[in-house]
């Protein structure tokens, strides 16, 4: 064989084991390292996806832990060291003087727990919504400890006489039923800090009332006044009485008027009546002599009226005038 074919040999040899690694590399092993980065890539993808997780998680509980951490360093509560049912009664007996029909208390016992221990009261009766709500408000916005619970509120329409007047009049009130708790003798940093935070051996106080406490800015309160009575309907099934015998819109006649003061009379009574001044159900609110009117807006019983009466032409008016008959002046 001759060397020009032995090197064509050679060379086909050396072309197709080429050829041969090249195929392996671009089909069977390129492929595999390929796969193995996509994979590495995802891998790195998931852990930075869940590193970025866990620094926005980091980001919200710090928030979280600062804003609880601001709330516990603000709270306003105090615990004290002792106290008596006795103390408790006289608590609540201070609060509930006034806007109460009735108001019973049970001291139902006492409990007691790893941090702390409260007594709880059973409180029942009926009066009126306004009083409750202000007894429930000072109970739980007081710097003692106290809690309500457990409210349950049922309304109660009551009819009484007026002692000055014999009249009946309707009270609308709510009867209720609760559970106070009262909190003392509570575990070292429960209670509110007084003053420079308190050692471990320092006492805590016996009151909020005979230490001297931060101020609470009202805006953390709730309102201390309802904005509504929720138990007081608002469409009466009946108006209420004429307690104090104003003038009766709907019985009322136009007798005249004088300048901006309008003459009404009703039976046998006569009234004088300027806008402002009150009726039955009302007030007035217009009188005007060049149209001969008076008109007045009444409620009731949760329907506003608006009533107008006009000066009278015909028998009412006549009789108003009297029986004297005036003759025109004859001409000299």
């Amino acid at each position: 064989m001759s060397n020009i074919a032995y090197n064509i040999i050679i060379l086909a040899f050396l072309a197709a084991l080429v050829t041969a690694g090249g195929i392996y590399v671009t089909f069977v092993k390129q492929p595999k390292e390929i796969e193995k980065l996509e994979q590495t890539e995802k891998v790195a993808r998931l852990k930075e996806a869940e590193v970025s997780a866990l620094i926005a998680e980091e980001n919200t509980s710090s928030k979280a832990a600062k804003e609880a951490i601001n709330k516990w360093r603000a709270r306003y509560k105090v615990i004290p060291a002792k106290l008596t049912s006795a103390d408790v009664v006289n608590f609540v007996n201070q609060r509930s003087l006034s806007g109460f029909k009735t108001f019973d208390i049970e001291v139902e016992g006492n409990t007691s727990t790893q941090d702390f221990r409260y007594y709880t009261l059973k409180l029942s009766g009926r009066g009126y919504y306004n009083s409750l709500y202000k007894f429930i408000w000072e109970v739980e916005n007081h710097r003692d400890f106290y809690r309500i619970r457990d409210l349950q509120l049922d309304q109660m329409d009551l009819l009484t006489k007026d002692e000055e007047t014999g009249n009946n009049k309707m009270q609308v009130m709510v009867s209720f039923k609760m559970k106070l708790d009262a909190y003392y003798g509570g575990a070292s940093g429960l209670s509110a800090p007084i003053g420079d935070p308190m050692s471990e051996d320092e006492i805590l106080p016996t009151s909020a009332s005979n230490v001297d406490l931060p101020p609470v800015p009202s805006g953390v309160l709730p309102k201390s006044r309802p904005e509504i009575n929720p138990f007081y309907p608002l469409i009466l099934d009946e108006v209420p009485p004429n307690t104090y015998e104003r003038l009766n819109m709907d019985e009322a006649v136009l007798v005249s008027i004088v300048g901006n003061e309008a003459i009404m009379q009703a039976g046998e009574a006569y009234f004088q009546l300027r806008v402002g001044d009150l009726v039955y159900l009302g007030e007035i609110t217009r009188v005007d002599a060049s149209d001969g009117l008076v008109a007045a807006r009444l409620n009731r019983g949760g329907i506003i009226d608006e009533v107008e009466l006009k000066l009278e032409t015909g028998d009412n008016y006549r009789q108003a005038l009297g029986s004297v008959r005036l003759a025109p002046v004859e001409p000299n």
